[in-house]
């Protein structure tokens, strides 16, 4: 593992190259970093994420840094505390080192509108990053940090870390707290953690999940040989061409698990009716949530993230309140699917990642075709690189390239693995052994 110091200097230079910095903390890592050299020379254990540097998306609190959300309005004033999930990394010996750039106020999967513009690609700089955790994603991914902390709210960590490659996870709703974090949709909103090292960002959710996440599982435990939904995955076109085959290989042709695609059409079903409710219960909700900036500031946002904000002004609360109580009808109606079922692959993403000039009026909702659904339902989710030009990549930016990212990489692409509600540990222990 680089020094502190190596990672400072990263930080300072491939990560302001990817334009994915917002405030550099080096002076709160160092007096942390000196903490636990005082604790190792009194002979104290080591804790579970001792020295690991790790970036934090810039709409997470921590105290004496502002906030910015991506964004040229003011929120208030800089915090005085941080956020409980950014207490609980460092009090596990965890180092924060940056804040990064992200969507405006997380309002976009895209990465295509923040105030101080958009985050560079480390895999290719032509191809979009995702959003709206794009730093994050770009820092993990350039090998500049090994873990960051972004949000998700219709997919916020899962895209990004798809689009550069890799791993995001999107814990149960409602596992990790969400305080000191500015919200975009409180009923979807949920922190998640990026990686390359799946027992790192295992060990990272321990942490911020208070250890708590299996202690009352809602499910049966997983059969000796995994029980695995294909449904989705194999009624995907022929862009997953790729994931299916590493899913044959992996899977039904490893004898790791047993498979099904018998449930396209209540996948389907749950996917729409899924959307429905999203779209009524995100835009009320953001639209309460900015409306206080409304008449000061509305001229100060990005423009498509205000529209979007505004999109949701004529909502009534009878009209919100009616989607809510269908949504939590569904979440507890839908958790019978792991009756038969132990964990669910998908594509990370309706088709390839796109390259910035591709996108169009419905890459929004290709980006987010498989991640959405599983907001709405609150399960957890973890996106998982497949291709090894991503590996290369990330390889060739940890060791110091010149440029951010290679002129020619291969695309790359990510399988999707979800589990039940409070199936998180099972889930990544899953996704470790494949």
């Amino acid at each position: 593992m680089q020094s502190l110091e190596q990672t400072l200097a990263a930080v300072e230079g491939i990560g302001r190259d990817l334009n994915a910095v917002t405030s550099v903390m080096g002076d709160r890592a160092r007096t942390l970093e000196k903490k636990s050299a005082e604790r190792a020379a009194a002979g104290e254990e080591a804790r579970a994420l001792e020295g690991i540097p790790f970036a934090v998306k810039d709409v997470i609190d921590v105290a004496g840094f502002p906030t910015t959300m991506g964004s040229n309005v003011s929120s208030g004033p800089d915090p005085s505390a941080s956020a409980p999930v950014v207490s609980l990394l460092e009090r596990a010996g965890a180092l924060p080192v940056v804040k990064t750039n992200c969507q405006e106020y997380s309002y976009g999967i895209l990465g295509d509108e923040s105030a101080f513009g958009r985050v560079i690609n480390p895999v290719d700089p032509a191809l979009c990053t995702g959003g709206s955790s794009s730093g994050s994603a770009a820092l993990v991914a350039a090998g500049v940090v090994p873990l960051a902390l972004g949000t998700d709210t219709a997919g916020s960590v899962r895209v990004p870390a798809a689009c550069q490659g890799v791993i995001g996870f999107k814990p149960t709703f409602g596992t990790v707290s969400a305080e000191g974090v500015f919200p975009l949709s409180p009923s979807f909103d949920t922190v998640g953690l990026f990686a390359r090292d799946l027992p790192l960002l295992t060990a990272a959710f321990r942490v911020i999940s208070g250890n708590g996440a299996d202690a009352s599982p809602a499910v049966s435990s997983p059969a000796e040989t995994p029980r695995i939904d294909l449904s989705l995955l194999n009624a995907a076109d022929e862009s997953a061409a790729g994931v299916r085959a590493w899913a044959s290989e992996h899977l039904s042709g490893s004898g790791k698990a047993t498979t099904t695609s018998a449930n396209v059409d209540y996948l389907t079903e749950l996917i729409e009716r899924g959307i429905d409710f999203y779209d009524i219960v995100r835009r009320y909700e953001a639209y309460v949530l900015h409306k206080q900036f409304l008449d000061d500031q509305g001229e100060q946002y990005q423009p498509g993230v205000w529209a979007k904000i505004l999109s949701g002004q004529n909502i009534t609360e009878a009209e919100y309140q009616s989607n809510v109580a269908s949504l939590e009808e569904l979440r507890a109606t839908a958790e019978s699917f792991f009756d038969d079922v132990d964990f669910i692959i998908t594509p990370a993403m309706d088709g390839e990642v796109a390259a910035w000039d591709e996108l169009g009026p419905e890459s929004a909702a290709k980006f987010m075709r498989y991640s959405l659904p599983f907001n709405v339902l609150g399960w957890p989710a973890v996106t998982l690189p497949i291709s090894a030009t991503v590996g290369e990549a990330q390889s060739r930016m940890a060791a110091g390239a010149d440029s951010p990212g290679p002129a020619k990489q291969a695309k790359p692409e990510s399988v999707q693995i979800v589990g039940p509600p409070r199936s998180d540990e099972k889930l990544l222990e899953f996704v470790n052994g494949l």
